[in-house]
């Protein structure tokens, strides 16, 4: 048999693989495909008497692929001076009137091309128009540019008798389109502007004639406006538009009288005086809102300092440095982000200066001086009555730089008024803007909604007063006792008055009475204050809520809902919590073995006591109320007939009622 032979890879498998190599090593960076489309230009021409005339462009154009980055325009007037400000802006946002999703356009004259078209003649002058940033991407834009050419000078207003004629060529679009427009304005006359008939000689053979042309004037006291439309615009024609006006609407105005010395002299003044007195108000305005604002952060400042030392607390700015130069800094931030808000198109300077100013305003979340976990000193729990122990405490004087006092909450809303009628005169003029003076607010909210009085340590004994007050008055409201108590005695006294006992029915009532009355005694509900007095100091240090039923069973000690705070983000956090405290191994301890699966055991404050701590799920009045309300009942004592009627089996332990099963899932 033949022997195989080991071929090697020859030269006709290494060319290709080379030649690969070199096409990705070598290979350009691919372009974006892009295709433009001119779906119409809308046109205003504005001519003065002197014959110069300022051309405005509305050109729309349909973009696929993209982005695109610039758009060459042929046609436009060789002598073209161009003004800034030209935009790009999509079509639903220029519709609208909204500059807020506009590009900027840089426009500039191409070199002219002495190159002759196909047909001999010169090629038109063309503009290009650059795209910044990103370009254009896919969609419907509207691209907006204007420029100055004089066409008097160039011999396109020409006199013919009383009339003149004006004739003007738009650029030259390689897409057709429907509904060329153009809109002539031109100073008034006595007699009307209207389309020319036919061209004045051969080279405007191309003229539109008026068979072709839609026109609709509008005359006013100082201009006529005289719209063109022409139904459809050829592919790479351009457009030749002609009119006729009256000869008097190019005449210079006739000169009056010249004036005296003196009214030169006021004049020259007035003329003087006009630009330094705007830029005086100017000046004026950003010197008030500087002292304005640089007062308010340094008050409030001090205002905070001030309470946060009184509160045992460390105040925190949000840039820690000194109060004089961050006053002055935050006004000159203030000041200068604002000005360059109103001044330029781009906003992002100018907030970026607003946000500087609002940081330098705003403060942290005051650290207490002395350390959370410090043991306090002993001390003794002393009842207090209910009305003395919640009533309101008095209000803190001397704030108003806070959003949560009377004060505060004036002094921003006429702060907020100032800046909505700032905002409301600058929305005539651009809405854009008006939204970014708006935004700045924050400014005014760094001083208000920041370094509040919430913010500060918590007082024990103090704030969770309205807390404790509304968890007494729920507790209150959920333990009353119904009306029609004691049925069964009243129908046995009737039983014994109908078999002719009177003695029986006598003895019966007052048991039904005492029953009630021993009913109604176990069902009241005794709140009180519990303050904490430390040895050695007039002030109490921790307030607590105390509630005991009037007969409560053997074993029980109290019942207390205290308040404990939690450093957090925007201040103390309360977080409530129901103590039990019953003598191990009674009565009441067994009662409320259903209930202590829901809290936790600890030992209490004497020999012989225990605590059981119930937590609810959430730190609601609502809740701890049903926890607290539960506890109350299950502790409560029976009234004393109960004992003596209770069927069989009673003895056994008693489970959780509906509203206690609410209790125990509450906690």
């Amino acid at each position: 048999m033949p022997s195989r032979i080991a071929r090697r890879p020859g030269p006709a498998l290494l060319l290709p693989l080379l030649a690969a190599l070199v096409s990705i090593a070598f290979a350009l960076p691919a372009r974006a495909w892009v295709e433009v489309h001119v779906a119409g230009d809308d046109v205003r021409l504005a001519i003065d008497r002197a014959g110069a005339a300022t051309v405005e462009h509305k050109v729309t154009l349909k973009i696929s692929g993209g982005p695109l980055r610039a758009l060459d325009i042929q046609g436009v007037d060789p002598d073209a001076e161009l003004d800034p400000g030209s935009y790009a802006a999509p079509l639903k946002a220029a519709e609208a009137g909204s500059l807020a999703s506009a590009t900027p356009v840089a426009l500039e004259l191409l070199p002219p091309d002495l190159r002759p078209r196909e047909d001999g003649s010169r090629r038109p002058a063309a503009l290009r128009a650059r795209f910044d940033g990103r370009g254009l991407s896919r969609g419907v834009f509207v691209l907006f540019f204007r420029y100055r050419t004089d066409l008097m000078k160039r011999g396109l207003i020409r006199q013919d008798g009383p009339s003149a004629r004006i004739s003007w060529t738009g650029p030259l679009w390689d897409d057709g389109y429907d509904s060329a427009r153009l809109t002539v304005a031109i100073p008034a006359a006595p007699d009307e502007p209207r389309v020319d008939e036919a061209p004045a000689d051969a080279a405007d053979e191309g003229a539109l004639a008026a068979p072709s042309t839609l026109s609709t004037l509008r005359r006013s006291v100082d201009k006529d406006e005289l719209e063109l439309l022409r139904p459809y615009t050829p592919k790479a024609e351009p457009i030749r538009w002609a009119i006729r006006a009256d000869a008097r609407a190019f005449q210079p105005e006739p000169a009056a009288a010249p004036p005296s010395a003196d009214a030169l002299g006021r004049l020259s003044d007035a003329a003087a005086a006009s630009p330094d007195r705007s830029r005086t108000l100017y000046l004026a305005a950003g010197a008030a809102l500087f002292a304005l604002y640089s007062a308010l952060v340094a008050l409030k400042a001090r205002e905070h300092e001030r309470l946060a030392r009184a509160a045992g607390a460390l105040p925190r700015p949000l840039v820690p440095i000194p109060l004089a130069p961050r006053a002055a800094l935050a006004g000159l931030a203030l000041v200068a982000g604002v000005a360059l808000e109103l001044l330029l198109r781009d906003g992002t300077a100018g907030a970026a200066l607003v946000a500087a100013a609002t940081a330098l305003a705003a403060h942290r979340t005051p650290r207490p001086e002395r350390a959370a976990a410090a043991l306090r000193r002993p001390g003794k729990w002393l009842p207090v009555a209910e009305a003395e122990a919640f009533r309101e405490p008095p209000r803190v004087r001397g704030v108003y730089l806070d959003v949560s006092t009377r004060a505060g909450k004036a002094l921003l809303a006429a702060l907020l008024a100032a800046l909505g009628a700032g905002v409301y005169a600058v929305a005539g003029a651009s809405p854009y803007h008006a939204h970014l003076l708006a935004l700045d607010a924050t400014a005014l909210l760094a001083i208000f909604c920041t370094g509040r009085l919430a913010e500060l340590p918590a007082d024990p004994a103090a704030r969770p007063v309205a807390f404790l007050r509304d968890v007494a008055r729920r507790v209150r409201r959920s333990h009353k006792a119904p009306r029609p108590a004691a049925k069964a005695p009243a129908s046995a006294a009737q039983g014994a008055a109908a078999k002719g006992s009177a003695r029986a029915a006598a003895k019966a009532a007052g048991a039904a009475a005492k029953a009630a009355g021993a009913a109604a005694r176990a069902s009241e509900l005794r709140v009180v204050g519990r303050l904490r007095i430390p040895d050695g100091s007039p002030d109490a240090d921790e307030l607590r809520l105390g509630l005991s039923p009037r007969a409560a069973l053997p074993g029980f000690v109290a019942i207390e809902v205290g308040v404990v705070y939690a450093p957090g983000a925007g201040g103390p956090i309360g977080l409530p919590e129901v103590l039990l405290r019953v003598a191990p191994g009674s009565p009441c301890e067994r009662a409320v073995e259903g209930l202590a699966k829901s809290g936790r055991s600890s030992r209490g404050r004497r020999p012989g006591e225990r605590v059981l701590a119930f937590t609810p799920r959430l730190p609601t009045a609502r809740m701890t109320a049903a926890i607290a309300a539960a506890l109350v009942r299950a502790v409560a004592a029976p009234p004393a007939g109960a004992a003596a009627t209770k069927p069989q089996g009673a003895g056994a332990p008693r489970g959780p009622r509906p509203r206690d099963k609410a209790a125990s899932a509450a906690a």
